[in-house]
């Protein structure tokens, strides 16, 4: 597999992010995030999934990025794309 230059240095000295995104990679798709996953695909906003949850938006936002890290994809529309083609949703 070629890496970007940056992912082939030490894990210690690679960016927070990219440390965070590269140990999601591969992990399955917790409850809540299968739930997060399939209410973004209804269409439903940060603010909704929030009210519905009785959480902050924030949280769901993390919950999104947790999404996008395990599924390797960068957005919502990517991530209803990667979990189609692996049969989550």
């Amino acid at each position: 597999m070629n890496r970007p230059e940056e992912l082939s240095q030490p894990l210690e000295v690679l960016p927070t992010v990219i440390r965070r995104r590269l140990s999601l990679l591969g992990k399955p798709l917790t409850k809540t995030e299968l739930q997060i996953l399939r209410w973004a695909s209804e269409g439903k906003t940060i603010w909704e999934m929030s009210k519905i949850r009785c959480t902050s938006e924030a949280t769901v936002k993390f919950h999104l990025r947790n999404i996008y890290g395990k599924l390797d994809v960068n957005n919502r529309v990517q991530a209803m794309n990667e979990a189609a083609r692996q049969g989550l949703c």
